[in-house]
């Protein structure tokens, strides 16, 4: 039965598709099954809230993970919906703490996670874990933070997202009271999880507190109504707040609070979410851009905005660069990526925003060799991502991996995953961050390395070259530039990406089409002796392309050829350093002989990205040159 239209829900069911992983159809299927309803309209318009993200999520867990049938999945929760039946009322509904602690064990049952785990990724005893999820034990806001942070929640959104109607008015005492950090604070969310801010007002009695420092994503503003309360930043002193005080600060920054006065605080609580941010996208009411804080002498001095031309279009990206490679992340929301899988987005991505690929990435804003990420959702890892280039959507890029990494660890996504993994159209891998006692360094576990063949021999350009074949995620030919008395230096790049161009062709016509009539052959290792035992590489891509890192997936394939000549054994590392300086770590961990000889080699690559930039590109509508160009 549906949910009338007096308690309709904000989010679309193209956003929940978006932000749940599980594409429209399945959606639509699952609620004629009876597993799940939508709030209708008049219309026939479907619409959910925050509980029906979070019982899509659990679905989709139980469905992929567990294996579990749908009618299954069924009884389950009908059963679960009966055992906790309570009658409902539609002012000031109540969550008593005790009820949170049965919520967190089906956060932590969902995720595959023990009590124990869970007890040593929050620093909270499992015994202390065990009576909270039996309701006979409450958890401090610092302790509940850590679980939120844990199931990348929200505090605000462990605690249980507004259920009331989506209208802008909230009447006194209409908002829904939740008791959750047990006695003595009252929380009143008058919105939550429904919009960009979440709104509370917390009545706190006295010598009730934090239970020490806590920190999380987003922005706070806090502002006292009644009685006083303590406030302690990490890096101030503690203030204490009286009625018509205030504090505004990055909830980054640690921070406690406790009421030190004898009669109870009532305090009005805002936070930001900036992970709910990025998700969201704003109809500009004007054509301005905001620049920030209008400093110095230049040009721009005073100047808080730019005016955009009438019909601009705007786009944002945070760019890195991994070993001297860049990537532009595109941070833009898009509609419409609602496919199981990664790939499948990937796909719908080339069908309606191909447009967008050389906006981004070819001149006057990138290059030739310029690489892209686009971040989506993914319901089988914890990240997803796929790649775009001023050549089509490769399934698999080991540097772009890393940028969007330490992206990803400065917008605070990484603060208790120093191991995550991430859904890319080849397939799922998993990242290290943190890793050798170097707290930047990042390290990714390939997909095998398979060597089809060694030993090949082609006379390209005047040199003779001793070439093998070899794959991961795309097609290389290794040369081995000593041998053929090629020079690995920065003077010699036109002449390397020459020869490289040739011997690709060389090869394309030679060897069986992997692709149907996709080359082969997509990128030439060049690789030859450094200095200290460590090889320098180049990966020439085709005649202008090539790779600015020395090439994750070329060093991992280097050393599958080594593992595949009896050269290297699991546990061997090699270093690797391009021409321009950047270095790559590999280690080889598995080798495995197959059929007709070929060899295929897992290893481990570990690297560095750095911040570059955070931009927001301008395509105005008269620019002849605004979609791009490569020379």
């Amino acid at each position: 039965m549906s949910k009338t239209a007096a308690t309709r829900f904000p989010f679309s069911i193209g956003h929940v598709a978006k932000v749940t992983g599980v594409a429209v159809s399945t959606i639509r299927s699952w609620e004629n099954q009876g597993l799940l309803t939508s709030t209708k309209s008049s219309g026939g318009h479907r619409s959910y809230g925050e509980a029906d993200i979070e019982r899509i999520r659990r679905i989709d867990r139980m469905r992929r993970v567990e294996g579990q049938s749908l009618s299954g999945i069924r009884r389950f929760l009908e059963s679960e919906e009966e055992a906790s039946a309570a009658p409902e009322s539609e002012t000031a509904p109540v969550a008593a703490f005790n009820h949170l602690g049965a919520r967190v064990r089906s956060l932590r049952q969902e995720a595959g996670m023990s009590l124990r785990e869970l007890s040593e990724r929050t620093d909270i005893a499992s015994s202390h874990l065990s009576m909270f999820e039996r309701g006979v034990a409450f958890l401090s806001p610092a302790r509940l933070n850590a679980i939120a942070e844990v199931f990348g929640r929200t505090l605000a959104e462990l605690l249980g997202g507004t259920k009331g109607r989506d209208f802008p008015v909230v009447r006194h005492g209409q908002g829904r009271i939740v008791g959750s950090f047990g006695p003595g604070v009252t929380i009143e969310q008058l919105t939550v999880s429904q919009r960009l801010m979440d709104a509370e007002v917390w009545t706190i009695d006295p010598e009730r507190e934090s239970d020490g420092f806590y920190a999380h994503e987003g922005e706070e503003l806090i502002y006292v109504l009644e009685g006083s309360l303590e406030l302690a930043l990490a890096d101030r002193d503690a203030e204490v707040l009286n009625p018509g005080d205030g504090a505004y600060f990055n909830s980054r920054i640690a921070h406690r609070w406790r009421n030190t006065g004898n009669v109870p605080a009532k305090v009005l609580w805002i936070n930001t979410d900036s992970d709910r941010l990025s998700t969201m996208s704003f109809e500009k009411t004007d054509r301005r851009l905001g620049l920030g804080a209008g400093l110095g002498g230049g040009i721009g001095e005073g100047a808080l905005s730019l005016e955009l031309p009438q019909g601009a279009r705007t786009y944002r990206v945070i760019e890195t660069h991994t070993e001297g490679h860049p990537t532009h992340i595109l941070i833009e929301p898009l509609q419409g990526l609602d496919a199981d899988s990664v790939a499948g987005k990937s796909r719908q991505f080339a069908e309606r925003y191909d447009s967008l690929r050389p906006m981004l990435l070819h001149e006057p804003r990138g290059h030739s060799g310029a690489f892209g990420l686009v971040p989506v959702a993914s319901s089988a890892a914890d990240f997803g991502a796929f790649f775009i280039s001023s050549y089509g959507y490769p399934g698999l890029c080991g540097h772009a991996i890393m940028g969007y990494t330490a992206a990803l660890r400065a917008l605070g996504r990484l603060s208790r995953h120093p191991r995550f993994t991430i859904e890319v159209p080849d397939g799922i891998l998993t990242v290290h961050v943190g890793v050798e006692g170097d707290a930047d360094a990042i390290a990714l576990e390939m997909p095998p390395a398979i060597v089809a063949e060694t030993g090949r021999h082609a006379r390209v350009g005047g040199h003779d070259l001793d070439v093998a074949i070899a794959m991961c995620g795309d097609c290389y030919a290794l040369v081995d530039a000593d041998a053929a008395g090629l020079r690995l230096d920065v003077s010699g790049i036109d002449h390397l990406l020459a020869v490289g161009d040739a011997l690709r062709r060389h090869l394309n016509e030679a060897l069986p089409r992997r692709r149907g009539a996709q080359p082969a052959v997509d990128a030439v290792l060049f690789h030859g002796a450094g200095e200290g035992g460590a090889v320098r590489q180049f990966l020439a891509i085709d005649r202008q392309k090539f790779d600015r890192s020395p090439g994750v997936a070329g060093l991992a394939c280097l050393l599958a050829l080594r593992g595949a000549q009896g050269a290297a054994a699991p546990g061997a590392r090699l270093e690797a350093v391009s021409l321009f300086g950047g270095h790559l770590a590999g280690e080889l961990i598995t080798t495995t002989h197959g059929a007709g000889g070929a060899v295929a080699v897992t290893t481990r690559i570990t690297g560095r990205a750095h911040l570059k930039a955070v931009a927001t590109l301008i395509q105005e509508v008269g620019d002849p040159l605004g979609s791009g160009f490569l020379r």
